[in-house]
This record gives C-alpha cells, structure tokens and sequence, in this order.
C-alpha cells in the first residue's frame, strides 16, 4: 500500500483530538491519507473531488470494457 499511499496516521491520533488536522493536510494537499490500527491498513481518507474523480475514471474504464452493472 505505501507505494499508492505515501502519507500515513495512527488510528490513535484520531483519538487524541488530531483528526481535524489530518482533515485539514487531506484537503489541502489532495493527497490521501493511510491510517493504520495495529500495524495494519485501517482505513484510507481521501479529499472528496479526488474520490469522485476516481469514480468517474472507473466508470469510464467500464464503459470500455462492457461492464453491465446490475442493480437491486
């Protein structure tokens, strides 16, 4: 994962009160950001145009292929 995500948090430092800087470095660089709990990948916060970007990518990229989506 470090090779997509190169900044990284500790799950703890949410709980220490330090999330809204996370936030604010996140919004700000546009960069996403890889939180580990344990040493493990926990969860990845990502700016909200860069994920609807990403979105709209693999929409595009499924179109190409033929990709039917079938919801319920």
């Amino acid at each position: 994962m470090e090779k997509y995500i190169g900044n990284t948090a500790l799950a703890r430092d949410f709980c220490q009160g330090k999330s809204a800087k996370m936030f604010k470095k996140v919004y700000e660089t546009k960069q996403p950001l890889r939180v580990t709990r344990n040493g493990k990948d926990y969860v990845v916060i990502m700016n909200n145009d860069e994920y609807l970007n990403l979105i709209d990518k693999i929409n595009d990229y499924e179109k190409r292929l033929g990709v039917v989506k079938r919801y319920e």
